[in-house]
């Protein structure tokens, strides 16, 4: 049956027992502390308990709700209690049934308080933890060493499984990149962008501007070239000679006037 008239512990996994079960633990010399398997008798589902207090009718166990439920008992079946022993848990991985849980103010303060009232924890077990007027169900789904453990006076690491009723973010879709179309004269592989003919208002035709002529290098000077090419020349109304001419030509059988002038002495400063 489940737990009546016993304010918060069906929000544990203790049970409470006959006295005949106490003088029973007493002659055999159980120890401290006193863990059970409680085992549906019907279908052998088991899980493991405490002891809360011995003071219930004889022949009867109060048994916790959820954990009757978990048990797949109900009120007046038959249940196996066996002593035994099990190893202090050092990690437990629990599963909130809602996401509401992990907006609770501390984890670690609230499960410190909430788990004294589970001398045992199974996989596959719910344990209900308070906070204020909140309540939050949490599965078992792993324990180390072993699948049952005591959870009394142990150091014990805990992990969070997602929640039961957790739902993935729709994932945004990736932005698709437009290639540009390529130019018509990129296409064929040339340079000149906007090529086409100008075309003047008044119909007359249009100057073609020739292109400039390309600047020299940075850095280039004058060496290499010719010195011709560096020389200005300034011409008269004739035509003269080439640099590097002989002799004057001849007009009519006489001398060209033109090779007789400026004609004298050079001196040097």
């Amino acid at each position: 049956m489940a737990l009546l008239g016993n304010a918060g512990a069906d929000d544990g996994n203790w049970v409470i027992l006959p006295a005949s079960a106490l003088d029973r633990i007493l002659s055999v010399g159980l120890g401290y502390p006193m863990l059970f398997r409680v085992q549906n008798a019907a279908t052998l589902e088991a899980s493991h308990c405490g002891v809360l207090e011995f003071g219930c009718e004889e022949g009867f166990v109060h048994v916790p709700a959820h954990a009757m439920a978990r048990l797949g008992l109900e009120e007046g079946d038959l249940v196996l209690l066996t002593s035994t022993s099990l190893p202090k848990a050092t990690s437990i991985k629990l599963r909130p049934h809602t996401t509401d849980f992990l907006g609770a103010k501390d984890h670690k303060e609230l499960l410190e308080y909430n788990l004294k009232n589970y001398s045992t924890v199974t996989v596959g077990d719910t344990i209900t933890v308070a906070e204020g007027d909140k309540r939050y169900l949490l599965d078992v789904v792993e324990a180390t060493p072993a699948d049952a453990v005591s959870t009394l006076d142990t150091d014990c690491e805990v992990d969070f499984a997602t929640p039961l009723d957790y739902v993935e973010p729709p994932v945004a879709p990736a932005p698709v990149k437009v290639a540009a179309a390529p130019c018509q004269d990129c296409a064929h592989g040339g340079e000149r962008r906007f090529a086409g003919v100008g075309i003047r208002m008044d119909g007359k035709p249009v100057e073609q501007t020739p292109p400039p002529a390309p600047a020299p290098a940075p850095g280039s000077s004058g060496k290499g070239k010719s010195a011709s090419e560096n020389v200005l020349r300034f011409f008269s109304g004739r035509r003269l000679p080439p640099p590097g001419a002989k002799s004057a030509k001849k007009v009519d059988g006489e001398e060209d006037k033109d090779a007789k002038r400026f004609a004298g002495q050079k001196y040097t400063l």
